[in-house]
């Protein structure tokens, strides 16, 4: 048994690993409800595969845009290993500030803040919301059960793809890795969102999200029920 912030947590509790659909989510009983972002209520791939190629086109299109990707994964690896599990770990910018620094071009911190623009503005315009996502939110509008987002990211930016998806409007919190200071699935993050949510049972709220390990392991850990959801197999 562990004790955390007045949480009694049972390391028996076990719930199932099946993937889920948002249909077959439940809000009986429920008090509050916690929700990833990406992945979750949109698929993240064919927006960032947009984005980048606009960035390469747009900004380096003098080299293949295969070097150009393995130069972004692992600027952005680089990002990440050295400012997790900070919000600003996620740093578009600061990647292509390695990107181009690396390539020796002049003014890098000017072209890394160009590409950061161009990356976020094509991206945000090639999101879509999941339909089921969508028809979720609703069922917990009218259900006058309130959600909270939690998310490992910048909080600007995820206030740009909330306001885009259309679901800002159902949204009643946000909780973000750049807020709390550490990312999923450390504890903090859930309980900012339940602390959000004015909840103080784990039992009055879920969490849904698409990762094994930061969504649905993290919130068990704290006695919360968790779906695992994969909009590839919606």
């Amino acid at each position: 048994m562990l004790i955390l912030k007045n949480f009694l947590i049972s390391r028996s509790v076990i719930y199932p690993m099946t993937v889920s659909k948002f249909h077959q989510i439940s809000l009986e009983g429920r008090r509050g409800v916690l929700i990833d972002l990406d992945d979750t209520l949109y698929a993240y791939d064919p927006a960032h595969e947009q984005a980048l190629r606009r960035v390469h086109s747009d900004c380096l299109s003098e080299i293949p845009f295969a070097d150009f990707s393995t130069l972004y994964r692992a600027a952005r690896n680089r990002v990440m290993q050295e400012l997790s599990p900070q919000g600003v770990c996620r740093s578009r910018l600061l990647a292509f500030l390695h990107v181009f620094e690396d390539l020796g071009a002049p003014y890098a911190y000017v072209r890394a803040h160009d590409a950061d623009e161009i990356y976020w503005n094509t991206f945000i315009e090639a999101m879509c919301c999941s339909p089921s996502a969508r028809s979720f939110l609703d069922r917990c509008v009218e259900a006058q059960v309130p959600v909270c987002v939690v998310s490992d990211m910048t909080t600007h930016i995820q206030i740009r793809k909330l306001e885009k998806l259309g679901v800002a409007g159902q949204i009643a919190h946000l909780v973000t890795s750049e807020s709390v200071g550490v990312e999923k699935p450390d504890p903090r993050m859930f309980l900012e969102g339940m602390r959000k949510l004015a909840m103080s049972e784990p039992r009055d709220v879920i969490m849904i999200g698409d990762s094994r390990t930061k969504d649905i392991e993290g919130a068990e850990r704290l006695g919360i029920a968790a779906y695992l959801i994969s909009l590839a197999e919606s």
